[in-house]
């Protein structure tokens, strides 16, 4: 038996309150970035490298934004992409924290503890990014306070059909945020928003912002099939939405507000018969597949393929057959792999399960394809790094092309050898080549026997192998930065910046030109590593909640509020950009 319950968080939040108190830094505080970087630090093999060690220090507060009271044991995390450093603290008993031997660069700052809402430095709304620091060489910051609410409560009771309680069912949140360029639904991201009831059906989920919910529920049976005393036949239940529905649609909200407590979202399970699907897998060469792997996956719905609690899962015997039990009426799609870890051939089928077993269900699988490739500089010039540090991607284009054994970029990431070629495998789908340069470089072309494929998707043919691919890099490295003010000149702190191409071609999952960025203490924005352009624009908003900027509709939407501006190659420019009021 198997009870899904999925809680989703609309990250919507209109709460306009201050999260996060942005006290100014000390007087201490210098004007220069300092990135600290005229010495490069060779990317560690071990695990754990150590983080580099610079002179400039952190210091600050962590309180309850409901009393100002000191929070003891919190723990605050600063990193920094730019500086290559990240390190963690864990505040005393008046709620303060020292970080030290820092590198200059641009940090963000997290503070976290259990019953409190986590968050960034200047963080206001619990569905925006917070103020990044600019920290200088040899700087101290001080007085740097985080306000922490406490974190919003859902619980109540989960019952069977008759009105008594079910134990062991599992109960998680999830929330609505964007991701992948829409609004998906997504985990709220943290092990408190997860809960199993207990024996009397209880559940209570803690630390939760403030927003919109749905709860569903989940029971796994583990004993095998349970049986219907009346019918004789499998019985279980089907995933149920509050206030009692299969249909995500029919699911009502639930409204919590900054540190509310509602314990009252209790309902009932929707019993229904379990089927059997059974069929076989075979192979591209016509043999079983023979100890491969076949999952049960919801089908895409609204928000996409993200509610996975309820994945029923089994192995092919000798003969390539598998059979799975259990399995509650729905949408699905069925994924036969014959190797895991994004190895080995794949087979996909979309298949309806009603009332009645399922049988006699045929999965060919096929191999992915393959590429190769070499990585060059556009100069011709030696690399000054390691090839070893170099990954390279083929990035999925469509986020809801989920694989089992390895996510959605399953199969698509490989190594650069000693002779700065690579190979990657086990390719589905369309991709996107891309790369992870080290710092002072970025990604110039990507190409294909001398065409220029760099934002166009490529498609892999099943067991075919493609040559012929180059990456080109360059340390011509184009970037943007700016002061954000609003109408009387003052920099605006509580703001993001976007950056896109007047090109609604390129308004895609995965573009290049999409970026966004909030200002620091001081109102500056930076945006490294844009591509050269000539048709971008630039706007800044308030009220734009993380990944929000990569959705076309909202592009559209701020399009004609943007400042044009073009950027060369290898070109460092200065915009400023004026708040925009959101349409």
């Amino acid at each position: 038996m198997r009870l899904q319950l999925l809680a989703i968080v609309l990250a919507g939040v209109c709460a306009t309150t201050a999260f996060a108190q942005v006290a100014p830094p000390g007087a201490g505080r210098g004007q220069g970035v300092g990135p600290g970087q005229g010495q490069r630090p060779a990317r560690a093999q071990a695990a754990r490298p150590e983080p580099p060690r610079g002179t400039a220090i952190m210091r600050g507060q962590i309180v309850a934004a409901d009393s100002g009271s000191p929070i003891r044991r919190a723990q605050v995390r600063v990193i920094s992409a730019q500086a290559r450093d990240s390190r963690i603290a864990t505040t005393d008993a008046q709620g303060r924290f020292e970080i030290k031997e820092l590198v200059g660069g641009r940090y963000t700052m997290t503070a976290s503890k259990g019953g409190f809402v986590s968050l960034q430095y200047g963080q206001r709304r619990p569905s925006e990014s917070g103020t990044p620091i600019e920290l200088a060489d040899s700087q101290t910051l001080d007085k740097l306070v985080i306000a922490l609410p406490r974190g919003s409560v859902l619980g109540g009771r989960i019952t069977d059909e008759f009105g008594e309680p079910v134990a062991s069912a599992t109960v998680v949140a999830f929330r609505y945020g964007y991701s992948a360029g829409a609004r998906r639904i997504m985990p709220v991201g943290n092990a408190s928003s997860r809960d199993t009831t207990d024996d009397q059906g209880q559940y209570r989920l803690f630390g939760l912002p403030p927003g919109e919910y749905y709860v569903s529920a989940t029971l796994r049976s583990t004993d095998g099939e349970v049986t219907d005393p009346m019918g004789g036949e499998p019985s279980g239940y089907a995933g149920t939405y509050y206030p009692g529905t299969s249909n995500m649609a029919e699911a009502s909200r639930i409204t919590l507000a900054v540190s509310q407590e509602n314990t009252t979202v209790s309902f009932g399970l929707i019993a229904t018969r379990l089927v059997r699907i059974s069929g076989q897998v075979m192979s591209s060469d016509g043999a079983p597949a023979a100890g491969g792997m076949v999952m049960l996956l919801p089908a895409s719905s609204a928000g996409g393929r993200a509610m996975t609690q309820g994945v029923s899962g089994a192995r092919t015997d000798q003969t390539g057959v598998f059979r799975l039990s259990n399995v509650p009426p729905g949408r699905y799609q069925a994924q036969a792999r014959t190797g895991m870890r994004g190895e080995g051939e794949l087979a996909k089928m979309d298949l309806v399960v009603g009332n009645e077993d399922v049988a006699g269900i045929l999965m060919i699988t096929a191999p992915g394809g393959r590429a190769t490739g070499t990585v060059v500089s556009d100069t011709g010039e030696p690399f000054d790094f390691r090839a070893q540090q170099l990954q390279i991607a083929a990035r999925i284009t469509n986020v809801d092309a989920m694989s089992f054994g390895g996510g959605p970029a399953a199969g698509g990431n490989a190594r650069v050898g000693t002779d700065w070629t690579f190979e990657l495998a086990n390719l589905t789908d369309a991709r996107l080549i891309r790369t992870n340069a080290p710092p002072g470089w970025t990604l110039k072309s990507v190409s294909l026997n001398g065409q220029d494929i760099t934002d166009v998707p490529m498609e892999f043919p099943p067991g075919q192998a493609v040559a012929g691919l180059q990456v080109m890099l360059t340390k011509r490295v184009s970037a943007l930065s700016g002061l954000v003010s609003d109408a009387k000149g003052n920099p605006v702190l509580d703001a993001t910046v976007v950056v896109f191409p007047a090109d609604e071609t390129l308004w895609t999952y995965q573009s290049r030109f999409i970026k966004a960025a909030r200002p620091d203490q001081d109102g500056k924005y930076q945006m490294p590593a844009l591509p050269a352009g000539s048709d971008y624009l630039v706007v800044a908003v308030q009220g734009l909640e993380d990944g929000q900027a990569s959705d076309p509709d909202f592009l559209a939407t701020i399009k004609e509020l943007g400042a044009k501006f073009s950027l060369g190659d290898g070109e460092t420019k200065a915009v400023d950009v004026k708040l925009s009021a959101r349409p």
